[in-house]
């Protein structure tokens, strides 16, 4: 008696979501077909209609995912195990660079060019990452409105494509850029300047 086969594991939304952004990642919005999905994940659309009314009701859950998830559980990562507010900005660079999040916010960002929902997600996930790095300014003893200020020229100078300078991220540009915004916080007065750089990828 031959044993019965065994079952593939019955797919979740996230699996959808996740099998969606490595498509747009890849191929960009006009690739992000429900056929370029199921190719991915080797099902038939059964799955996707149990969980989406249709394709447009996956684009909202995919668009929302980007900043209610994705964003979201990074900038948790980033704040957990942190010494302090230099060590929390870090910590995000560290842990951003080491991810897909970089690819995906580009993905995200050219998405959101012809997509109302694709910008409003982008605008949230800017609004998250910018209220994370001015509480940090602010804890470096910046007055409140330099220390919004210092996070969106920040944010803005490792995710912009300007020049020669890579949306996917570069190490050295954040610390230069960084060390350039914090040189002057009056928490760190009479501190030494040498702050150590993650080596490490950060664990989970």
């Amino acid at each position: 008696m031959k044993p019965a086969a065994r079952r593939a594991p019955r797919l979740g939304r996230d699996d959808w979501i996740a099998a969606g952004q490595a498509v747009l990642c890849e191929a960009g919005i006009a690739g992000l077909r429900l056929s370029a999905l199921t190719r991915r994940l080797h099902v038939s659309t059964g799955s996707f209609y149990h969980h989406f009314q249709d394709m447009e009701a996956y684009l909202d859950a995919l668009a929302r995912h980007f900043s209610r998830g994705d964003v979201k559980r990074i900038l948790e990562r980033a704040a957990n195990g942190a010494s302090g507010p230099l060590s929390r900005i870090r910590r995000l660079a560290a842990i951003s660079l080491n991810s897909t999040i970089f690819q995906l916010d580009r993905a995200m960002r050219i998405w959101a060019t012809s997509d109302r929902r694709a910008m409003a997600s982008v605008k949230a996930s800017e609004k998250l990452v910018l209220a994370y790095l001015t509480d940090a300014f602010a804890e470096l003893g910046f007055a409140p409105a330099d220390a919004a200020l210092r996070a969106h020229l920040l944010l803005s100078a490792n995710v912009a494509l300007i020049g020669a300078f890579r949306l996917e991220g570069n190490r050295a540009l954040f610390d230069q850029s960084l060390d350039l915004l914090t040189r002057d916080a009056p928490a760190l007065a009479g501190a030494s300047r040498t702050f150590p750089r993650a080596t490490r990828r950060p664990s989970a």
